[in-house]
């Protein structure tokens, strides 16, 4: 039986810039989801939250888009580093709209 095709050298490359380019959708849907809560319960200050997050969006998308350029995955600890503390400011910002009475 013959042995798979080998992929394409950017596959790599493509597969960690799409990976990048999901979690910033994810984000932005993220800040959707926090302008209607904001909309729905009148806590103006989620606006702010929201903002953030479009700008987290943003610039993760802006990291995977250059990640199709680059001619191999290499480690990115510090682009990691910073996705991980925008997910942990995201899961305290969550925390405090749903213990925020409305």
């Amino acid at each position: 039986m013959p042995s798979p095709p080998e992929p394409p050298p950017s596959a790599p490359g493509e597969r960690t810039a799409l990976a990048w380019e999901r979690s910033a959708l994810a984000y932005a849907s993220l800040a959707a989801l926090v302008l209607g809560v904001a909309a729905h319960r009148g806590l103006a200050w989620l606006v702010a939250v929201s903002a953030a997050l479009v700008a987290v969006a943003a610039g993760v998308w802006h990291h995977g888009h250059h990640a199709y350029d680059r001619s191999g995955v290499v480690a990115q600890p510090r682009a990691l580093r910073l996705i991980a503390l925008a997910t942990a400011l995201v899961a305290v910002a969550a925390t405090v709209v749903v213990l925020v009475p409305s």
